[in-house]
């Protein structure tokens, strides 16, 4: 007797199945592409519009703490690798101490507090109509209070169908995240 035949047929794919199952599963990663992106960039906005509401909290607190006037602006690293005020917010920000209330840190009197890195490539932060990068310094006084009213919005890359992430800034200081705020 054949020893083959003796024995039931083993169970598997066919080649025409595997194949129908790899079309399947290309086209629902096709599908969800776009949908994953998103995401990832939606999440992306969250987490750098949280980081910059982190560093507006810390610099409002900190002016109260101290009971000086404590200030956030772009961070522009100098040739000694000391934070300097300059440049855009999506370079990297950094918050400190300001007795004098301008826009340089001074040695010996100023206390940098703490600085934060650039925006993941391609994301920028603008003002509320969209049209500028900002370069403003945000300060705040020992009582707590901008007395600026300002609203900063993370955009997404080009090409990114996202709304952006607003964060409103009122003269009393409170900051807050809003969304469909502005455009970018």
């Amino acid at each position: 007797m054949d020893r083959t035949s003796s024995r039931a047929r083993t169970a598997g794919l066919t080649l025409v199945e595997l194949m129908i199952t790899i079309l399947v599963l290309a086209l629902l990663l096709v599908q969800s592409t776009p949908s994953l992106q998103s995401l990832v960039h939606g999440n992306r906005m969250r987490t750098e519009a949280h980081r910059l509401l982190g560093a507006i909290n810390l610099a409002r607190s900190e002016a109260v703490l101290r009971n000086t006037a404590v200030s956030l602006c772009p961070l522009v690293l100098s040739a000694s690798g000391s934070a300097q005020c300059g440049g855009n917010y999506a370079g990297g920000w950094f918050v400190f101490a300001n007795r004098d209330r301008d826009r340089v840190v001074d040695k010996g009197v100023d206390e940098v507090l703490q600085v934060f890195p650039a925006l993941p490539a391609g994301y920028r932060l603008s003002n509320r109509d969209g049209t500028r990068q900002l370069t403003d310094t945000i300060s705040y006084l020992p009582d707590g209070s901008s007395r600026v009213n300002r609203t900063l919005l993370i955009c997404p890359p080009p090409g990114i169908d996202l709304e952006p992430l607003g964060i409103v800034v009122n003269s009393v200081g409170r900051p807050r995240l809003a969304r469909g705020w502005g455009q970018c």
